[in-house]
């Protein structure tokens, strides 16, 4: 596997043809994610393996001071090949400035998420958890893992971690996880979105005005659901009912609380895609989105989020998910 980047440049609607971005030989280079701190220093974070699968991956970050142009040599900031470094998309930056980096901690369909903690820019790294044994993912329960794989994390207002992941289902709705300790414990609860399972991945993160955003899908769209999904009971912002299925956007208010804004992610038009990967032909109209894919995310300073999926750009902004349809 090699890394591939494309640069959508500011006013343009095409992307730069991709091009080889990172890759050392005869690696397998799972798992890939970009920081922009804000501050001009871009970060790149990525899973080098052993040999050519994604089982034993060491973690590797290089950074940028000019958009992009130009990368530092590549640094292993976890040299041992092992679990818990396959990285997932959503680097973040809590409130004191410290980088967070969520990996998947085991190398299968569920298990827990680990995190890597930097409290200086990136020179030095810990990484909370490490050596613990494999928490048991039950309502009201702890453990030094957060519960399900492809985790999104984001620092709450009070420092304290919240998180969303893939399988270890409670109660059959997505695991919910949060730490008072900055990663060192955390503990688990159901939320109330339903669980996501393979070809599928969430986002979660903070917008520049504030608001929680959170990502994700109305149902698994394997097996039996895929052919009768459950879908999802989504109320607009007039206060209308409707069954909606696929993609959908969350929004909260109070750090996590409450989720009162939920919108599916379609114009409703009423047309044929093609998501790639694991997706293949859906169809977007007003109550059926994109039934899976890996979602990425990050907001541009004009406050457009960006959402790509496994194929896929959309792009709206704040006022679109809280407008009325």
């Amino acid at each position: 596997m090699t890394i591939l980047a494309s640069r959508l440049r500011a006013g343009k609607s095409e992307w730069d043809l991709p091009s080889e971005f990172f890759k050392a030989p005869d690696r397998n280079m799972t798992g890939s994610s970009l920081l922009n701190n804000g501050k001009g220093t871009l970060y790149h974070f990525n899973g080098l393996e052993s040999d050519g699968t994604w089982g034993k991956l060491a973690l590797v970050m290089r950074t940028s001071s000019d958009n992009g142009l130009s990368w530092s040599h590549p640094r292993l900031i976890d040299p041992e090949h092992r679990h818990r470094n396959q990285v997932i998309h959503g680097t973040s930056m809590t409130r004191e400035g410290y980088l967070i980096q969520p990996c998947d901690a085991v190398h299968g369909g569920e298990g827990g998420t680990a995190i890597h903690i930097s409290r200086d820019g990136g020179e030095t790294w810990t990484e909370p958890g490490l050596g613990a044994p494999e928490p048991k993912f039950e309502q009201g329960k702890s453990g030094a893992w957060i519960a399900g794989i492809h985790a999104g994390v984001v620092s709450l207002a009070n420092g304290d971690l919240l998180a969303f992941g893939r399988g270890n289902d409670i109660d059959g709705r997505m695991p919910m996880s949060l730490s008072r300790d900055m990663g060192k414990s955390w503990t688990y609860s159901a939320s109330e979105f339903p669980p996501i399972n393979g070809g599928q991945r969430l986002v979660l993160m903070r917008l520049r005005e504030g608001v929680l955003f959170f990502a994700s899908f109305t149902d698994t769209s394997e097996g039996d659901n895929a052919k009768s999904p459950k879908g999802m009971i989504l109320k607009d912002p007039a206060g209308n009912e409707k069954t909606a299925y696929g993609l959908f956007a969350a929004l909260s208010f109070d750090e996590g609380k409450t989720w009162p804004v939920k919108r599916l992610i379609t114009d409703g038009q009423g047309r044929e895609f093609f998501g790639g990967g694991h997706t293949g032909k859906f169809i977007l109209d007003d109550t059926h989105a994109e039934p899976r894919g890996y979602l990425a995310a990050t907001q541009s300073p004009d406050g457009v989020i960006h959402l790509i999926s496994s194929a896929l750009h959309y792009r709206f902004n704040l006022a679109w998910l809280t407008a009325k349809p």
